[in-house]
């Protein structure tokens, strides 16, 4: 049916498509002569995908959001912003606090030295979790094909962004402490 509706939606030669995800639930007949039309399309199109090879195959130019929130051309396509992602993430190791927090009424010295002591820990795990999860983006890009392990991975991603918000949310309680 999903089919069917693209079809129709193509015989019409809209000036603009508007496509996301476009390769999911195609058998590779229908992804390859879906893949030669848009490689000739005459209007523009607006690709979301995890496909590479189906984005390097049907489109000039590549677009990509990156983790400032920016809309960035690439004109290497999905090799630059898998270069650009992992160069974030590297980059993005959180930063310790800029200056000691004079101790607030009622934290003894020593809780102060423990909460500074699980304080580097709770960093150290954050940089762990950084470095597992620029990991699993990379295997994403790489098996973008492979759609049960894509959602696997994604399944994992989406767990490891849970166990980094609770140890943010605790880097910040122990930040107060230290």
């Amino acid at each position: 049916r999903r089919r069917l509706q693209l079809l129709r939606l193509l015989m019409d030669e809209p000036n603009v498509l508007f496509l996301d995800e476009p390769t999911n639930d195609l058998d590779i007949e229908t992804l390859t002569q879906l893949e030669d039309l848009l490689d000739g399309w005459p209007g523009s199109m607006v690709v979301i995908s995890h496909d590479r090879f189906f984005i390097e195959r049907t489109t000039d130019r590549t677009l990509a959001l990156l983790g400032d929130r920016t809309l960035r051309m690439l004109p290497r396509g999905i090799d630059e912003y898998l270069e650009r992602r992992r160069k974030m993430i590297e980059s993005a190791a959180p930063a310790p606090a800029a200056a000691p927090a004079p101790s607030r009424p009622g934290v003894s010295a020593a809780d102060a030295r423990a909460a500074k002591k699980e304080l580097q820990k709770v960093e150290r795990q954050l940089d762990k979790l950084s470095d597992k999860e620029g990991k699993l983006h990379g295997r994403i890009a790489d098996n973008a094909t492979d759609f049960e392990l894509v959602a696997k991975l994604d399944a994992e991603l989406r767990e490891l962004a849970g166990e980094r918000d609770e140890l943010e949310m605790r880097w910040l309680e122990l930040a107060e402490d230290a």
